[in-house]
């Protein structure tokens, strides 16, 4: 092998032949990327040959998943070299309780955001309903939803980034990247929608990256303290659902919701996660259960073969 070879190889690769912790990231950040674009093309090429909305976001979920989460598998596998199980997904049946306490945390903070927003005169909680229609679209947009942007986007961001990042870097840090590499995502895809020309810049509001950091860390937050994604992803899922159709100025929301001001429509959006936030790291905090942000993590045992 030639120096220049010998050079090159060790700029992309460890003293333990796997690939540098730096083309990981690279590689972990672009899988997700890779698969939510493909994803937008798929479903904006069907969009032009008149598919409904309905086939539309099936393509959505379908392909993101589809591309995203294989990809992470194969990094996990072959490029670390180690178990899947580090990154904190357990089976389905064992993470049931995690998902329905991420569930349920997420329903005490909008109950939270109700309560704090009627307190101070900015929402009324106008009726409870409890509409048919609503829960068969509820029902099909879980699935969706599960498969377009909690799944894959916690097993990308909270999972396969995270674990690597907090090998090298404190908890603390680790996160702070994580939420960076979270906010880039969309960034990076509307640019390249935009010089496609299919997209604007309009939806990259400052509300919207505000958002973006909060979830980011919230949902972090909740990987850490819990140890397992599955929090993550119930407490994902029962946020979109929430937002789109629990709590919403609509009768055919199951809770209807009047904002006398805009900050209503802010807390119980952002600042039911900012409660969380601050809920969580209080819970850090106590001795008990006292979290070490400045802790590094070892790597996991390297699997066999």
């Amino acid at each position: 092998m030639s120096r220049r070879n010998a050079l090159l190889l060790r700029f992309f690769r460890d003293h333990e032949g796997r690939i540098r912790l730096f083309w990981r990231i690279v590689l972990g950040w672009l899988a997700f990327v890779a698969g939510l674009g493909l994803a937008v093309t798929a479903a904006t090429a069907a969009g032009a040959y008149g598919f409904p909305t309905l086939g539309l976001q099936v393509i959505l979920a379908v392909v993101t998943t589809g591309v995203s989460v294989p990809l992470i598998y194969l990094l996990r596998r072959y490029a670390d070299r180690r178990p899947w199980s580090g990154l904190g997904l357990s089976s389905p049946p064992s993470g049931l309780p995690y998902f329905l306490l991420g569930a349920g945390f997420m329903a005490l903070l909008a109950a939270a955001s109700l309560l704090i927003g009627s307190a101070l005169g900015w929402l009324e909680v106008v009726a409870l309903h409890l509409p048919v229609p609503t829960l068969f679209v509820m029902l099909i947009n879980t699935a969706i939803a599960f498969f377009y942007e909690a799944f894959p986007e916690e097993i990308s961001f909270r999972g396969y980034l995270f674990r690597n990042l907090n090998t090298r870097f404190p908890l603390w840090l680790a996160l702070l990247l994580q939420v960076a590499l979270f906010v880039l995502a969309p960034v990076a895809l509307t640019a390249f929608m935009v010089a496609a020309g299919i997209a604007t810049w309009d939806q990259v509001t400052a509300d919207y990256i505000i958002n973006l950091i909060a979830f980011g860390t919230l949902l972090q937050m909740c990987r850490i303290l819990s140890g397992n994604l599955w929090m993550n992803i119930g407490f994902h899922v029962a946020w979109l659902e929430m937002v789109r159709y629990v709590v919403v100025p609509s009768s055919s929301a199951l809770i209807e919701v009047q904002y006398n001001s805009p900050l209503g429509a802010y807390l119980v959006n952002i600042g039911s996660v900012v409660i969380g936030i601050i809920v969580l790291l209080t819970w850090s905090l106590r001795r008990k259960n006292r979290v070490d942000w400045n802790r590094i993590e070892p790597e996991d045992v390297k699997q066999a073969g």
